[in-house]
């Protein structure tokens, strides 16, 4: 068994999609002879899964040690006196904004950013402790990267970074910087985009364009990067019925948090149309969201007049997805027309479900994702029309059989045994 340092900020126990890629990974890694240890950073106010723990095999070592708790205790300290200082807050009504997502064009930090120098201590220790032989880090947040380049220099190791999202090809910075201030973050990104990269012995692209793109920025890259999509891990689910009870109405869900990459415009266009054209009642339609919606998307919701059509219902746990997605007539993945490198990673989880799937996305890619199922469908975002047009025809299924899709397969090409098959190979051209 080959152990390596795993550098993963979001790991088990959160709850987050950043978790779930590494948690598959680190379960799939060790049946190929590698064993992860982990240094992860849980902030106190982390949604929190106990289960991705237990799931893991108990050759994997998790260290939650990322985080400096003196950070954390100022921090506390500093919040506690200000709300003295403030008095009580007044109420709010919901936020102003949708949420805003990863944007390193933005903010140059993130929330590890302070941690870093703890963070690197530990990445060390831990490294000599369980005796790794290479060095991989799990980005973002970026800022655990310059902790990877310390942590595999300190060790003399060699270091695998896996980008689960782009970083200074992130969609949030295609269009022309505005400004003095932000064509100096610009600059700061690139720069430090490339001192990381050049350092890295391999480097990984969680999607094939997302690869394409970073071989063009940085040639250099070509001859040690890769993709490695993320990926469903079948035996994280509960077992779904075999035959579970049709829903009285035609179910559309979509799972995960809403936030300003995931808007609620196309898919509320396309329902108030539907429902204004064949007079539909909320006892005949209805939109499942499992997952965090603020009251910005409930605001939207009822500014279209759809609240009595739209289900909000809080996050699950990763083992009771499947059973959910089963009693579903459509799964429903959507982001924004800027989104050209990166594929929701809901989706893979739909994949494993075998349900029909409408993906709402200008990436090309996600065709391939899609093409063992001939009811699945890819609408360019604002096409509206097309959406309309391909729910009518779920309706239609619906209403002249009232039971669900049969599930179909799901493909090994996207399953976390395929994944784990690449990083190992990736891992056994480093690990001597």
């Amino acid at each position: 068994m080959r152990t390596f340092l795993l550098i993963a900020p979001y790991f088990a126990p959160q709850a987050a999609v950043g978790a779930y890629r590494w948690v598959k990974l680190a379960r799939k890694l060790v049946p190929r002879g590698y064993r992860p240890a982990v240094l992860c950073a849980t902030f106190p106010e982390d949604t929190q899964d106990p289960e991705l723990l237990r799931a893991l095999p108990p050759e994997v070592v998790t260290h939650d040690a990322y985080l400096d708790r003196r950070i954390l205790a100022a921090r506390d300290g500093l919040t506690a006196l200000e709300k003295r200082l403030r008095g009580p807050a007044p109420d709010k009504k919901g936020p102003a904004r949708p949420i805003e997502g990863l944007n390193p064009f933005r903010d140059l930090g993130d929330r590890c950013l302070l941690h870093g120098p703890h963070a690197a201590r530990e990445a060390v220790a831990l490294g000599r402790r369980e005796g790794a032989r290479a060095v991989v880090v799990s980005a973002g947040p970026f800022s655990c990267l310059p902790v990877g380049v310390h942590a595999a220099r300190r060790l003399g190791l060699p270091l695998v970074l896996d980008f689960r999202d782009p970083w200074g090809l992130h969609e949030s910075g295609a269009a022309p910087p505005q400004g003095a201030a932000e064509r100096g973050r610009h600059h700061v990104v690139a720069t430090l985009e490339h001192h990381i990269l050049t350092r890295a012995d391999h480097v990984v692209l969680n999607t094939r364009r997302a690869l394409a793109a970073y071989q063009e920025r940085y040639p250099f890259l070509a001859g040690k990067s890769s993709f490695v999509r993320n990926h469903f891990d079948a035996s994280l689910y509960d077992p779904a019925p075999a035959s579970p009870e049709p829903p009285s109405r035609f179910t559309i869900l979509h799972t995960g948090t809403l936030r300003a990459e995931t808007r609620v415009d196309d898919i509320g266009q396309a329902l108030r149309r539907i429902i204004d054209r064949d007079k539909l009642t909320p006892a005949d339609l209805v939109l499942r969201q499992i997952g965090r919606a603020t009251a910005f998307e409930r605001a939207e919701v009822e500014r279209m007049g759809l609240s009595a059509f739209v289900d909000f219902t809080p996050p699950i746990p990763q083992r009771a997805l499947l059973g959910e997605l089963r009693r579903a007539h459509v799964l429903l993945s959507m982001v924004d027309p800027r989104v050209v490198l990166r594929i929701a990673a809901k989706t893979y989880d739909y994949i494993a479900s075998g349900m029909p799937i409408l993906s709402i996305t200008e990436n090309p890619e996600v065709d391939e994702l899609l093409a063992h199922r001939p009811d699945n469908a890819r609408i360019r975002p604002g096409d509206v029309d097309a959406l309309v047009a391909s729910l009518s025809a779920h309706l239609a299924q619906f209403r002249a059989t009232r039971a669900l899709p049969s599930p179909v397969p799901a493909p090994s090409e996207f399953s976390s045994e395929t994944a784990a098959d690449r990083f190992a190979a990736v891992l056994d051209g480093l690990v001597r």
